[in-house]
């Protein structure tokens, strides 16, 4: 079969001849339709899970993915063949990922049913954006009328966050350029800040002089995200996705919160797909693009030229 690989680790991502898997106790084969596409991709063919976790190579690409079994193991319990799913790909073992004609996972990996409402192409791009997005409002415990900043709102994880922010009934303020404002407002965002025109900082204490709540920062490094804890009620929240907050000087300055790494269950994804049946949830994809081009998008990804979610349709 066809896949996207590293043939070792920070080697350029590139096409493949591989063997289509075998299927292990346990396992589910996908014929995959759509792979979501996240910077942690690049960052896994990169070596970020180096002696975290094995490794086989070539190292498969991808965790996002949705398609539809083709098989199952005999010991395999509530999945069955042509039943159409989505999930995260990488479990356990590092290596087979998403990126391909054909993906085994186990049963017990977060793997969700796709309701008939929902494309599979909607349904990849969302494990982990949207299970990111989930546990990052859960975390904050802002009451309703409460005001809350995204930064880095116009990418894949914060469209989400803008929308489930809403439906908990905060005051989300978003920040993202001027050709994104029309979008994020639709999605939810009460005010938007164009990060180009002035320093975020600068614009949100002339705004709200009085303090905001809480603040999701999704592209901060280190250095800015200290620097904007100023602009936080006594008391207040703030989460970054990157590893940028250091919980002491938090502490220090009254707030909570901290570094966050999500991890969602099969029943939390399930649930975040059945919100997209029924509308009341949107899955925001910027691109969908032939896999062929996802060594392009990685680079891209890598980067950081890309914005909004981009979705690679499986279609060798």
């Amino acid at each position: 079969m066809k896949a996207i690989a590293v043939k070792q680790l920070g080697a350029t991502p590139e096409q493949v001849e591989i063997a289509k898997p075998s299927l292990q106790p346990g396992q589910i084969l996908v014929k995959m339709a759509a792979a979501g596409l996240n910077p942690v991709d690049w960052r896994i063919a990169d070596g970020m899970l180096e002696g975290k976790l094995p490794h086989v190579f070539p190292l498969v690409i991808g965790t996002d993915g949705a398609g539809v079994i083709e098989a199952v193991a005999d010991d395999v319990t509530g999945f069955s063949v042509n039943e159409r799913v989505a999930g995260k790909f990488m479990f356990g073992i590092v290596g087979a990922g998403s990126y391909a004609e054909y993906a085994a996972i186990d049963q017990h990996a977060v793997l969700a049913r796709v309701p008939d409402e929902v494309s599979l192409t909607k349904a990849a791009a969302m494990p982990i954006a949207a299970g990111t997005a989930l546990k990052l409002v859960e975390k904050l415990q802002l009451p309703a009328g409460a005001t809350l900043l995204v930064v880095g709102a116009t990418g894949g994880v914060g469209r989400f966050v803008i929308q489930l922010a809403k439906r908990q009934g905060l005051k989300v303020i978003a920040t993202g350029g001027a050709d994104a404002e029309s979008a994020l407002r639709e999605l939810g965002a009460e005010k938007v800040i164009d990060h180009h025109r002035a320093p975020v900082l600068q614009q949100v204490q002339q705004q709200y002089p009085q303090g905001i709540d809480g603040m999701i920062d999704l592209v901060s490094n280190a250095e800015v995200f200290s620097a904007l804890l100023v602009i936080l009620r006594k008391g207040g929240v703030a989460l970054s996705t990157i590893w940028s907050a250091v919980p002491e000087q938090m502490q220090q300055q009254g707030l909570r919160g901290g570094n966050l790494e999500a991890q969602i269950s099969a029943d939390e994804l399930e649930q975040l797909l059945q919100s997209v049946a029924r509308g009341e949830l949107q899955v925001p994809v910027e691109r969908l693009v032939s896999i062929k081009q996802a060594p392009e998008m990685l680079a891209q990804s890598k980067a950081g030229g890309s914005r909004g979610k981009t979705v690679l349709n499986i279609d060798w």
